[in-house]
């Protein structure tokens, strides 16, 4: 897990967060061969979440990942972004 997230992987969290079913992949994921396991593995690298089980459906994975990235922006607001009491 990483200490710091750039900017263009925040991007990438926040779009797995609010992505639907038939959305456009980003770039320069949308050129990969596989584009869902690349952003997989990405959410992996930065600690998003944990590396699915082998065998396990892609769909469930993308579920998963999706409410792993509304779990981690939860916890990892913007600067500027957190309540104010």
């Amino acid at each position: 897990m990483r200490d710091t997230v750039s900017l263009r992987d925040r991007m990438l969290v926040e779009w797995v967060a609010q992505a639907a079913v038939g959305d456009a992949f980003p770039q320069p994921y949308c050129w990969a061969r596989n584009p869902l396991e690349s952003v997989i593995l990405t959410l992996t690298d930065l600690g998003v979440m944990a590396r699915p089980a082998r065998g396990t459906e892609w769909p469930a994975i993308a579920a998963e990942a999706s409410a792993a990235a509304v779990a981690w922006l939860q916890a990892h607001p913007r600067p500027g972004e957190m309540d104010s009491p």
